[in-house]
């Protein structure tokens, strides 16, 4: 009888290990599919990732491919050159060489004569037009008697899509991108519509997650438009950007990218588009922002950088596109400019001064990518 309740017991023993067993390999089986869902969502987001830059390189090369065919088809048109008639030989391989690049160069500056007549003559045409619409000569009456139409504009009259529509008329517009879209204000630079302004410490830049979304500050001053309204612009036609930084002496430089875009807020507002940077412009600030290409935006309440240890926003004391983390800080603290102690927390710019040379002023600008562009003729 002994025997048999020791027998029960030890079965019991084992019983209660193997059920412990059980438990510690249900919670694992837990964790490896909660890691596992981790780890494929990981993985969409990289593919979206880099389908956006997939895109982007297709793009690229397609815009190569075209400035191949021009090439060739100028470099057919060589063969048009009168040749060394002293000589009686063919001409020789320097020569043709030469002789496309003065093609090349005499092309070049003609097409940038005819755009910049073009360019007038579209300004001065949207001025007049403009004028006329101001002064009811369409309608046979003054603007203030026409009938609302969608969302309070005049009938038969659609809002302007951007600052480039009808360039010196205000510095404040109001802008729609579809119809179907709500309508908003925006600070015009001639043609440039400004999404970031900065001159001084009255607006401060330290905000979370839900500020730089929808955007904060004054169009008359220091403010962002917000990463939603940057998203439609991008999203709605192709965008070049224009930045201009004020070192403290007064003196600009500028720093230009075409394309530009960033993802939308399901995305984390990523820095999708960033194309080649623009050395022609001058002075030049230098190239500082393409090492933050792809990244998503990060603010103080939401670390989406690429820092495994460390929140990019908190140490830089602002908000961006941080990588790991960062090659300028534009959205950082405002400072006495060239403050001794300013650090990495301030408003800089890599290349032009370094991370303790505080910068004066701050201005982000943007407008469409038009067919006299820069980035389209290469």
């Amino acid at each position: 009888m002994a025997n048999l309740q020791d027998r029960v017991s030890v079965l019991v023993t084992l019983d209660q290990d193997q059920r412990h067993r059980l438990e510690v390999i249900d919670k694992k089986l837990d964790q490896l599919v909660e890691s596992s869902a981790a780890r494929m969502e990981s993985m969409k987001a990289q593919q979206l990732d880099f389908q956006q830059r997939l895109d982007s390189f297709e793009h690229i090369q397609r815009l190569s491919r075209s400035t191949l065919d021009e090439l060739k088809d100028l470099s057919r048109n060589t063969r048009d050159v009168p040749q060394d008639q002293a000589t009686g030989s063919e001409v020789s391989v320097p020569n043709r060489l030469d002789a496309l690049a003065t093609l090349l160069v005499s092309t070049n500056v003609k097409i940038r004569a005819l755009q910049i007549e073009v360019g007038n003559l579209t300004r001065t045409l949207r001025r007049q037009s403009h004028l006329i619409r101001s002064k009811g000569f369409e309608s046979g009456r003054p603007d203030f008697f026409q009938t609302p139409g969608p969302h309070g504009s005049p009938a038969g009259r659609p809002l302007p899509t951007s600052c480039a529509e009808e360039p010196l008329i205000s510095q404040f517009l109001r802008i729609q991108l579809k119809p179907q879209w709500e309508p908003f204000y925006v600070q015009c630079a001639e043609e440039w519509t400004v999404v970031l302004s900065r001159s001084s410490d009255d607006v401060s830049f330290e905000r979370g997650w839900l500020d730089y979304r929808d955007g904060f500050g004054n169009l008359a001053g220091d403010f962002f438009i917000g990463l939603n309204k940057l998203h439609a612009l991008t999203s709605s036609s192709l965008q070049e950007l224009r930045i201009v930084l004020e070192d403290s002496s007064g003196t600009e430089f500028y720093a230009g990218y075409a394309p530009f875009a960033i993802g939308s807020e399901p995305e984390l507002f990523p820095l999708s588009l960033l194309g080649r940077f623009q050395d022609d412009l001058q002075p030049n600030a230098g190239d500082s922002l393409f090492y933050h290409a792809g990244a998503k935006f990060s603010t103080l309440d939401q670390d989406n950088d690429n820092c495994v240890d460390c929140s990019c926003a908190t140490k830089h004391k602002g908000a961006g596109w941080f990588n790991n983390c960062a090659t300028t800080n534009l959205f950082g603290r405002y400072l006495a400019p060239n403050e001794k102690d300013a650090g990495e927390t301030g408003m800089w710019w890599e290349t032009l001064g370094g991370r303790n040379s505080s910068l004066k002023k701050v201005r982000w600008m943007i407008k469409p990518v038009g067919e006299g562009s820069d980035f389209l003729r290469r």
